[in-house]
């Protein structure tokens, strides 16, 4: 919803998930982005996600995108 972009929502639900991976025994957190979105690309990087690799891959809808495959160590 644009009236809520801006306000740090994604990146305050990405750390939950990750001090609840790291919590639950998990030392990577992981996820796949849209390369045409270069705005979500830059969300995970300034939580310190690393891009680990590039592909080409399909949609549900059969339509092939250009993804990139984020990584990061989780610590306490």
């Amino acid at each position: 919803m644009p009236e809520k972009q801006g306000q740090g929502l994604a990146k305050a639900l990405i750390e939950e998930l990750e001090q609840y991976a790291f919590a639950n025994g998990k030392s990577t957190s992981g996820c796949k982005v849209r390369m045409s979105v270069p705005r979500n690309i830059e969300l995970y990087r300034s939580l310190g996600y690393i891009v680990t690799k590039e592909s080409k891959e399909e949609n549900r809808n059969g339509f092939s995108l250009s993804v990139a495959t984020m990584e990061k160590q989780l610590t306490n």
